[in-house]
């Protein structure tokens, strides 16, 4: 293998690397922008309720009713989604991370990717089955 080769082919893997770096720091922009949205409309929406956020007990969390919730716009809905959001940005960016370095052919850090996913899946099951 030539000097030209090996040098060519450490310019596409840096080039790769940081086309995916920004992709995911847009994710993780944009997801913050529009996490913080929805938790400022549910704050917002509280407040000209009359709930008192400091005094009153938190509304009940569901991930299922979430939905309903933003269709029937209930503030609830609006700031657990947004908490919601804020709390998986960190995993879409692995995602977004892993599918860049498949795409890149980049074995090693895609098993990087999946063992980090995988840690997290277990730790979400393991939060549930003792939440249970």
């Amino acid at each position: 293998m030539s000097g030209v080769t090996i040098a060519t082919r450490a310019a596409g893997a840096q080039d790769t690397a940081a086309r995916i770096e920004t992709l995911a720091a847009r994710v993780l922009t944009w997801g913050t922008r529009i996490a913080l949205g929805f938790v400022l409309v549910g704050v917002v929406g509280m407040l000209l309720a009359g709930v008192d956020t400091i005094r009153s007990a938190q509304p009940p969390y569901s991930l299922a009713a979430i939905p309903g919730q933003l269709v029937a716009l209930t503030p609830e809905g609006f700031l657990w989604a947004g908490l919601t959001l804020l709390v998986a940005l960190p995993l879409g960016r692995v995602v977004v991370a892993g599918a860049g370095f498949l795409a890149a052919g980049d074995r090693r850090l895609v098993l990087v990717a999946a063992l980090v996913l995988l840690v997290i899946g277990v730790s979400i099951v393991a939060a549930l089955r003792l939440e249970a």
